[in-house]
């Protein structure tokens, strides 16, 4: 693709290049995942360009070149930024450090964008982060292809309220009599609930929270998340 036409987009993350430009790391509704050099915004006052290109902030680019890296043609405002604070911030950042690592460039994925622009206008309204990033993650996975089947266990058998399961990560639940020894347990009542969204289910939380986490850290290969571990560590300190 040597030239685009202007599409709706976000920043996920900048980093200084030379002196006065950056690399901007956008998340597209039309491409996916791309990197542009934006020219001459660093040290320029003048150049509206650089307020713009900031997290949360809805704008729509174009770009032009023919190399892996494209260069910032144009930018403007697609709505008004969404202002975040506290942990709706580290939130978001946690939103975006997913789809840094876990998507590919120049992939499109416009579902997961409209979802990822729905989860920060829910943060803004101070709707509960916790739950806001539990539907984005198992939204995520199931684009990936990392679906949990939160109804039927590894044998294709219904989840039953009344029995115990364990879960083994990119594979799912299994009766707790076959489970292995180190798998930790859960109630078939709370995973019906998660499969539900019931999220005032008592316990359904916290077991999306660590179902999630299991298969994400699979696909992550180890790799920790800044984001989650600033976010965790705020948490702790507000506890």
């Amino acid at each position: 693709m040597a030239d685009s036409n202007l599409t709706a987009a976000f920043v996920l993350h900048t980093r200084p290049f030379k002196e006065t430009s950056l690399i901007v790391e956008l998340f597209t509704e039309e491409s996916g995942r791309v990197n542009v050099l934006a020219k001459g915004v660093r040290g320029n006052r003048k150049n509206s360009n650089r307020a713009l290109l900031q997290p949360f902030q809805p704008i729509k680019v174009s770009w032009f070149g023919r190399s892996e890296l494209k260069t910032l043609k144009q930018v403007e405002a697609d709505g008004f930024s969404h202002r975040l604070n506290g942990i709706a911030s580290l939130s978001a950042l946690y939103l975006n450090e997913l789809l840094l690592r876990l998507f590919i460039q120049w992939d499109p994925h416009p579902d997961i964008f409209h979802f990822y622009q729905t989860s920060l206008q829910h943060l803004q309204l101070g709707d509960k982060p916790n739950l806001i990033l539990r539907e984005f993650e198992l939204e995520l996975l199931d684009v990936l292809g990392y679906a949990i089947d939160w109804q039927h266990d590894i044998y294709g058998d219904a989840i039953e309220e009344n029995m115990t399961y364990g879960f083994i990560a990119e594979q799912g639940f299994i009766p707790q009599l076959q489970a292995p020894s180190e798998t930790w347990l859960a109630e078939g009542n709370i995973i019906l609930a998660v499969a539900e969204h019931q999220w005032h289910v008592n316990g359904a939380p916290a077991l999306a929270r660590k179902v999630c986490r299991l298969n994400i850290d699979q696909l992550l290969n180890g790799k920790e998340l800044n984001s989650r571990k600033l976010l965790q560590q705020t948490l702790a300190m507000q506890s």
